[in-house]
Protein backbone atom coordinates (compact mmCIF):
# COMPACT_ATOMS: atom_id res chain seq x y z
CA UNK A 1 0.00 0.00 0.00
CA UNK A 2 1.47 3.34 -1.11
CA UNK A 3 1.42 6.22 1.35
CA UNK A 4 1.16 9.63 -0.35
CA UNK A 5 1.87 11.71 2.75
CA UNK A 6 3.16 15.17 1.79
CA UNK A 7 5.32 17.62 3.68
CA UNK A 8 2.30 19.88 4.26
CA UNK A 9 0.33 16.90 5.59
CA UNK A 10 3.05 16.10 8.09
CA UNK A 11 3.41 19.70 9.24
CA UNK A 12 -0.34 19.83 9.78
CA UNK A 13 -0.10 16.67 11.88
CA UNK A 14 2.68 18.33 13.90
CA UNK A 15 0.64 21.49 14.48
CA UNK A 16 -2.26 19.36 15.77
CA UNK A 17 -0.01 17.27 18.03
CA UNK A 18 1.12 17.67 21.63
CA UNK A 19 4.16 19.53 20.34
CA UNK A 20 1.85 22.56 20.21
CA UNK A 21 -0.85 21.70 22.74
CA UNK A 22 1.70 20.98 25.51
CA UNK A 23 5.04 22.57 26.37
CA UNK A 24 7.61 20.95 24.10
CA UNK A 25 11.31 21.51 23.41
CA UNK A 26 10.75 21.41 19.64
CA UNK A 27 7.73 23.75 19.40
CA UNK A 28 10.16 26.62 18.83
CA UNK A 29 11.69 24.84 15.82
CA UNK A 30 8.46 23.74 14.15
CA UNK A 31 6.83 27.13 14.77
CA UNK A 32 9.10 28.62 12.12
CA UNK A 33 6.81 27.09 9.47
CA UNK A 34 3.82 28.97 10.92
CA UNK A 35 5.83 32.19 10.61
CA UNK A 36 6.66 31.66 6.96
CA UNK A 37 10.05 29.94 7.03
CA UNK A 38 11.63 26.65 8.11
CA UNK A 39 14.05 25.91 10.93
CA UNK A 40 16.87 23.60 9.70
CA UNK A 41 16.45 21.22 12.65
CA UNK A 42 12.68 20.88 12.21
CA UNK A 43 12.98 20.60 8.43
CA UNK A 44 15.61 17.88 8.74
CA UNK A 45 13.25 15.86 10.95
CA UNK A 46 10.35 16.33 8.52
CA UNK A 47 12.46 15.43 5.47
CA UNK A 48 13.77 12.27 7.12
CA UNK A 49 10.28 11.23 8.22
CA UNK A 50 8.89 11.70 4.70
CA UNK A 51 11.74 9.63 3.22
CA UNK A 52 11.20 6.84 5.77
CA UNK A 53 7.46 6.91 5.17
CA UNK A 54 8.01 5.88 1.55
CA UNK A 55 9.44 2.56 2.75
CA UNK A 56 7.34 2.22 5.91
CA UNK A 57 3.87 3.77 5.42
CA UNK A 58 2.67 5.23 8.70
CA UNK A 59 6.19 5.79 10.01
CA UNK A 60 6.18 9.60 9.73
CA UNK A 61 3.06 10.28 11.79
CA UNK A 62 3.98 7.50 14.20
CA UNK A 63 7.40 9.02 14.79
CA UNK A 64 5.97 12.51 15.28
CA UNK A 65 3.45 11.11 17.78
CA UNK A 66 6.33 9.47 19.66
CA UNK A 67 8.34 12.68 20.02
CA UNK A 68 5.18 14.72 20.70
CA UNK A 69 4.39 12.50 23.68
CA UNK A 70 7.65 13.62 25.33
CA UNK A 71 6.11 16.89 26.47
CA UNK A 72 4.24 18.76 29.16
CA UNK A 73 7.03 19.75 31.57
CA UNK A 74 8.76 23.03 30.82
CA UNK A 75 12.55 22.77 30.37
CA UNK A 76 12.59 19.28 31.90
CA UNK A 77 16.06 17.96 31.02
CA UNK A 78 15.14 14.24 31.02
CA UNK A 79 12.68 15.05 28.21
CA UNK A 80 15.43 16.85 26.30
CA UNK A 81 17.59 13.74 26.52
CA UNK A 82 14.73 11.40 25.61
CA UNK A 83 14.12 13.49 22.51
CA UNK A 84 17.79 13.25 21.55
CA UNK A 85 17.46 9.48 21.86
CA UNK A 86 14.47 9.50 19.52
CA UNK A 87 16.11 11.78 16.95
CA UNK A 88 19.20 9.55 17.07
CA UNK A 89 16.94 6.63 16.16
CA UNK A 90 15.58 8.60 13.21
CA UNK A 91 19.14 9.46 12.12
CA UNK A 92 20.08 5.77 11.85
CA UNK A 93 16.73 4.42 10.60
CA UNK A 94 16.70 7.00 7.79
CA UNK A 95 20.11 5.82 6.62
CA UNK A 96 19.01 2.16 6.67
CA UNK A 97 15.75 2.81 4.82
CA UNK A 98 17.23 5.01 2.09
CA UNK A 99 20.33 2.90 1.38
CA UNK A 100 20.53 1.06 -1.97
CA UNK A 101 20.76 -2.52 -0.68
CA UNK A 102 22.24 -5.21 -2.94
CA UNK A 103 19.01 -7.18 -2.46
CA UNK A 104 15.31 -6.40 -2.25
CA UNK A 105 15.10 -5.28 1.36
CA UNK A 106 11.97 -5.75 3.46
CA UNK A 107 11.69 -3.53 6.55
CA UNK A 108 9.81 -3.94 9.81
CA UNK A 109 9.67 -1.07 12.30
CA UNK A 110 9.63 -2.05 15.99
CA UNK A 111 8.57 -5.68 15.30
CA UNK A 112 7.90 -8.33 17.92
CA UNK A 113 7.93 -12.13 17.88
CA UNK A 114 5.25 -14.58 18.96
CA UNK A 115 7.18 -15.27 22.16
CA UNK A 116 8.21 -11.75 23.19
CA UNK A 117 6.87 -8.20 23.11
CA UNK A 118 10.38 -6.74 23.29
CA UNK A 119 11.34 -5.14 20.01
CA UNK A 120 14.40 -3.61 18.34
CA UNK A 121 14.04 -0.47 16.22
CA UNK A 122 14.21 -2.16 12.83
CA UNK A 123 14.37 -5.56 11.13
CA UNK A 124 15.79 -5.84 7.60
CA UNK A 125 15.05 -9.01 5.62
CA UNK A 126 15.88 -10.10 2.08
CA UNK A 127 19.58 -10.89 2.13
CA UNK A 128 21.46 -13.97 3.29
CA UNK A 129 20.93 -12.80 6.87
CA UNK A 130 18.14 -10.96 8.64
CA UNK A 131 19.42 -7.86 10.43
CA UNK A 132 18.08 -6.55 13.70
CA UNK A 133 19.02 -2.97 14.60
CA UNK A 134 18.75 -1.42 18.04
CA UNK A 135 19.66 2.28 18.34
CA UNK A 136 20.69 3.93 21.59
CA UNK A 137 22.00 7.31 22.70
CA UNK A 138 23.30 7.97 26.21
CA UNK A 139 22.17 10.72 28.57
CA UNK A 140 25.26 12.91 28.50
CA UNK A 141 24.23 16.36 29.73
CA UNK A 142 25.59 15.92 33.26
CA UNK A 143 28.67 14.11 31.96
CA UNK A 144 29.39 16.91 29.48
CA UNK A 145 29.22 19.55 32.21
CA UNK A 146 31.58 17.54 34.42
CA UNK A 147 33.93 16.80 31.51
CA UNK A 148 34.13 20.50 30.66
CA UNK A 149 34.95 21.56 34.20
CA UNK A 150 37.35 18.87 35.48
CA UNK A 151 41.04 18.91 34.46
CA UNK A 152 41.43 15.12 34.77
CA UNK A 153 39.40 12.43 32.99
CA UNK A 154 39.56 8.68 33.40
CA UNK A 155 38.64 6.95 30.15
CA UNK A 156 38.62 3.43 31.61
CA UNK A 157 38.61 1.62 34.95
CA UNK A 158 42.37 1.37 35.04
CA UNK A 159 43.34 2.89 38.37
CA UNK A 160 42.95 2.05 42.05
CA UNK A 161 41.46 4.63 44.40
CA UNK A 162 44.93 5.36 45.78
CA UNK A 163 46.31 5.89 42.29
CA UNK A 164 43.42 8.20 41.41
CA UNK A 165 44.16 10.38 44.43
CA UNK A 166 47.74 10.82 43.18
CA UNK A 167 46.79 11.96 39.66
CA UNK A 168 47.63 15.55 38.61
CA UNK A 169 45.00 18.06 39.74
CA UNK A 170 42.89 15.24 41.21
CA UNK A 171 41.79 17.59 43.97
CA UNK A 172 40.21 19.88 41.36
CA UNK A 173 37.87 17.17 40.12
CA UNK A 174 37.89 13.83 38.33
CA UNK A 175 35.66 12.85 35.41
CA UNK A 176 34.97 9.12 35.68
CA UNK A 177 34.28 6.74 32.77
CA UNK A 178 30.82 6.95 31.22
CA UNK A 179 30.75 3.21 30.58
CA UNK A 180 27.68 1.97 32.42
CA UNK A 181 25.35 3.13 29.61
CA UNK A 182 27.21 0.81 27.20
CA UNK A 183 26.66 -2.12 29.55
CA UNK A 184 22.96 -1.25 29.91
CA UNK A 185 22.56 -0.82 26.15
CA UNK A 186 24.14 -4.22 25.49
CA UNK A 187 21.97 -5.95 28.09
CA UNK A 188 18.83 -4.35 26.62
CA UNK A 189 19.78 -5.14 23.00
CA UNK A 190 20.69 -8.74 23.86
CA UNK A 191 17.29 -9.19 25.48
CA UNK A 192 15.48 -7.75 22.45
CA UNK A 193 17.47 -9.80 19.91
CA UNK A 194 17.24 -13.12 21.77
CA UNK A 195 13.72 -14.18 20.61
CA UNK A 196 14.56 -13.31 17.00
CA UNK A 197 17.72 -15.43 17.12
CA UNK A 198 15.75 -18.29 18.61
CA UNK A 199 13.30 -18.13 15.70
CA UNK A 200 15.93 -17.59 12.99
CA UNK A 201 19.53 -18.88 13.23
CA UNK A 202 20.51 -16.48 10.40
CA UNK A 203 19.47 -13.44 12.45
CA UNK A 204 22.23 -10.87 13.11
CA UNK A 205 21.75 -8.36 15.92
CA UNK A 206 23.61 -5.03 15.83
CA UNK A 207 23.57 -2.28 18.45
CA UNK A 208 24.11 1.22 17.07
CA UNK A 209 25.15 3.81 19.63
CA UNK A 210 25.03 7.52 18.81
CA UNK A 211 27.59 9.29 21.03
CA UNK A 212 28.99 12.80 21.03
CA UNK A 213 32.40 13.87 19.70
CA UNK A 214 34.37 12.04 22.43
CA UNK A 215 34.38 8.68 20.68
CA UNK A 216 37.26 7.28 22.75
CA UNK A 217 34.81 6.96 25.66
CA UNK A 218 32.62 4.18 24.21
CA UNK A 219 35.61 2.60 22.44
CA UNK A 220 37.44 2.34 25.77
CA UNK A 221 34.29 1.05 27.48
CA UNK A 222 34.18 -1.84 25.02
CA UNK A 223 37.82 -2.60 24.25
CA UNK A 224 40.13 -1.42 27.03
CA UNK A 225 42.26 -4.41 27.96
CA UNK A 226 41.79 -3.95 31.71
CA UNK A 227 38.04 -3.28 31.84
CA UNK A 228 36.41 -3.43 28.38
CA UNK A 229 33.01 -5.09 28.10
CA UNK A 230 34.20 -7.13 25.10
CA UNK A 231 37.32 -8.39 26.89
CA UNK A 232 37.97 -11.13 29.49
CA UNK A 233 38.52 -8.35 32.06
CA UNK A 234 35.08 -6.77 31.67
CA UNK A 235 34.09 -4.42 34.49
CA UNK A 236 30.57 -5.91 34.38
CA UNK A 237 30.21 -7.75 37.72
CA UNK A 238 27.92 -10.30 36.05
CA UNK A 239 30.45 -10.92 33.25
CA UNK A 240 27.79 -10.85 30.55
CA UNK A 241 29.08 -11.80 27.10
CA UNK A 242 26.01 -10.53 25.17
CA UNK A 243 26.05 -13.36 22.57
CA UNK A 244 22.85 -12.09 20.92
CA UNK A 245 24.60 -8.82 20.01
CA UNK A 246 26.96 -9.58 17.15
CA UNK A 247 28.56 -6.16 17.09
CA UNK A 248 28.33 -2.47 17.96
CA UNK A 249 28.45 0.53 15.62
CA UNK A 250 29.52 3.84 17.18
CA UNK A 251 28.57 7.15 15.55
CA UNK A 252 29.77 10.64 16.51
CA UNK A 253 26.61 12.69 16.00
CA UNK A 254 24.88 13.50 19.29
CA UNK A 255 26.70 16.83 19.56
CA UNK A 256 25.50 17.75 16.05
CA UNK A 257 21.89 17.27 17.15
CA UNK A 258 22.49 19.37 20.26
CA UNK A 259 24.11 22.11 18.19
CA UNK A 260 21.31 22.09 15.62
CA UNK A 261 18.59 22.27 18.28
CA UNK A 262 20.48 25.10 19.97
CA UNK A 263 20.88 27.20 16.80
CA UNK A 264 24.63 26.59 16.67
CA UNK A 265 26.52 25.85 13.43
CA UNK A 266 27.23 22.24 12.56
CA UNK A 267 30.83 21.03 12.47
CA UNK A 268 33.04 18.79 10.33
CA UNK A 269 31.37 17.53 7.13
CA UNK A 270 27.78 17.68 8.40
CA UNK A 271 25.51 19.39 5.83
CA UNK A 272 22.28 19.35 7.84
CA UNK A 273 21.22 18.10 11.30
CA UNK A 274 20.35 14.56 10.19
CA UNK A 275 23.05 14.22 7.57
CA UNK A 276 24.53 10.72 8.03
CA UNK A 277 27.58 11.66 5.98
CA UNK A 278 29.36 10.12 3.03
CA UNK A 279 31.78 7.21 3.18
CA UNK A 280 35.34 8.42 3.64
CA UNK A 281 34.42 11.75 5.18
CA UNK A 282 35.44 12.80 8.68
CA UNK A 283 34.51 11.69 11.29
CA UNK A 284 34.58 7.92 10.64
CA UNK A 285 32.00 5.55 12.10
CA UNK A 286 33.29 2.59 14.08
CA UNK A 287 32.37 -1.10 14.13
CA UNK A 288 33.40 -3.26 17.07
CA UNK A 289 32.71 -6.97 16.74
CA UNK A 290 31.56 -8.94 19.77
CA UNK A 291 34.03 -11.84 20.16
CA UNK A 292 31.11 -13.90 21.46
CA UNK A 293 28.84 -13.06 18.53
CA UNK A 294 28.40 -14.59 15.07
CA UNK A 295 29.78 -11.76 12.95
CA UNK A 296 28.03 -9.03 10.99
CA UNK A 297 27.29 -8.90 7.28
CA UNK A 298 29.56 -6.78 5.09
CA UNK A 299 26.53 -5.21 3.41
CA UNK A 300 25.24 -3.80 6.71
CA UNK A 301 28.64 -2.35 7.61
CA UNK A 302 28.91 -0.81 4.15
CA UNK A 303 25.49 0.79 4.63
CA UNK A 304 26.48 2.24 8.00
CA UNK A 305 30.00 3.16 6.75
CA UNK A 306 31.43 1.46 9.84
CA UNK A 307 35.02 0.28 10.17
CA UNK A 308 37.23 -1.33 12.79
CA UNK A 309 38.82 1.50 14.82
CA UNK A 310 42.45 2.21 14.03
CA UNK A 311 45.13 4.78 14.78
CA UNK A 312 44.87 5.95 11.17
CA UNK A 313 41.42 7.34 12.03
CA UNK A 314 42.95 9.59 14.71
CA UNK A 315 44.11 9.34 18.30
CA UNK A 316 40.54 9.48 19.58
CA UNK A 317 39.82 6.14 17.90
CA UNK A 318 42.10 4.25 20.28
CA UNK A 319 41.37 3.09 23.80
CA UNK A 320 42.51 5.56 26.42
CA UNK A 321 43.54 5.45 30.10
CA UNK A 322 43.72 9.07 31.10
CA UNK A 323 43.08 12.52 29.63
CA UNK A 324 44.67 15.60 31.21
CA UNK A 325 42.80 18.69 30.01
CA UNK A 326 44.97 21.78 30.11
Amino acid sequence: MKDTLTEDDLYQHIFESKIFSNWHYYAYHFDYRLRGSDHPFAQSIVNACIDCNKKLPGFAKGFIDAIASISGREKYEPHYEQLLQRISELHVIHKLLTYEWPFEAIFQWEPTTQTSKKNPELIIEGGSKTFGIEVKAPSLLSHIKIRQSNPTQLSARNFTNDEIEQLPDAEKGITYPRDNPLKDFLISAASKFRPFKEENPEFSGVLVVVWDDFIYEPISALLHEKSGLFTPNSFDPDKNTFPNVDGVVLIRHLHQLMRAAGDKPLVDSCHHPLDYGRDGEYPPKVFISNPNGNGVSKSLLECLQAYIPSKEMGAEYSTSDLILWS
